[in-house]
């Protein structure tokens, strides 16, 4: 009797153990594949780039939908239309940015100092 309480405790640990193995292995596949966004700091301003993983999807180093290469002034500027261009795929949509979209976030140049 003692020695199938013993086989008993032992195959519930092995199974306790699997189990929790699978669970985090599953876990962690999930956030692998996480879209976010990140702001990255330039020489004369500010970019972004939306990334699934540790995967660079898009590096945006200048404005979008603007002119010339002109980078974002502010952190704040650059992440608020990260996480618009990250709602976008999260939704399926295209990443593509018009100005009406930056002009509703209220996005300005270096130019306009």
């Amino acid at each position: 009797m003692n020695s199938i309480i013993k086989f008993m405790i032992v195959i519930t640990l092995f199974l306790a153990i699997c189990f929790g193995y699978i669970y985090s292995s599953q876990n962690s596949k999930q956030n692998e594949q996480l879209i976010r966004s990140e702001v990255v700091s330039l020489k004369e301003g500010y970019g972004y780039q939306i990334l699934k993983g540790e995967r660079i999807l898009i590096l945006q180093e200048f404005i979008p939908g603007l002119p010339g290469k002109q980078t974002f002034r502010t952190e704040k500027q650059a992440l608020s239309v990260a996480n618009l261009v990250l709602s976008k795929l999260e939704k399926g949509q295209s990443p593509i940015l018009l100005q009406s979209d930056l002009s509703k976030l209220k996005i300005t140049t270096n130019d306009s100092y």
